[in-house]
């Protein structure tokens, strides 16, 4: 498995007056792929889209780019893949939440409701795969096509019967 050696680190302090600020401040890290190291203080593996993206969140965030040596990215590892585990986990709810929505769908409202959810899952299946191929995790192919092709079937299926 290759094992990113470069890596991108947010940093930032908020007052507690300021928790609007960081809870936005912490969904969009997450948005944009970094993961908790420690309190205010996110990692993600460096690119160059990432690591503007980090920069371009907000002005009380301090980005680096560091070159860490192989004895000391295990930890940075572990907290990516606890991201990756965590985000792979909502996305599993969230099809079983897809399918009783498209089971659900049988006026205008609910099959809106089931589009809405159905463009959402597949920007969440999106996302972890950016993430998984920033951490060059091995699993990236297999993992992000099984859930593509569970929300497929779920979207073949009948609007308004029970599956």
């Amino acid at each position: 498995m290759n094992i990113p050696n470069e890596w991108a680190f947010a940093f930032f302090d908020l007052g507690s007056k300021e928790s609007a600020r960081r809870v936005r401040l912490h969904r969009n890290l997450k948005k944009v792929g970094a993961a908790i190291h420690s309190q205010s203080v996110y990692c993600m593996p460096y690119s160059i889209n990432g690591f503007k993206s980090l920069k371009d969140l907000d002005s009380g965030v301090f980005v680096v780019k560091a070159d860490v040596d192989d004895s000391q990215t295990a930890e940075l590892v572990d907290a990516y893949d606890v991201f990756i585990e965590n985000l792979s986990d909502e996305i599993s709810h969230k099809i079983d939440d897809l399918e009783d929505a498209k089971a659900a769908s049988t006026d205008m409202v609910s099959k809106r409701s089931y589009t809405k959810r159905f463009n959402k899952m597949n920007e969440r299946v999106d996302h972890l795969e950016y993430v998984m191929l920033l951490r060059h995790h091995p699993d990236v192919l297999d993992k992000v096509e099984k859930f593509k092709k569970r929300i497929a079937e779920i979207d073949g299926y009948d609007s308004g019967k029970l599956i």
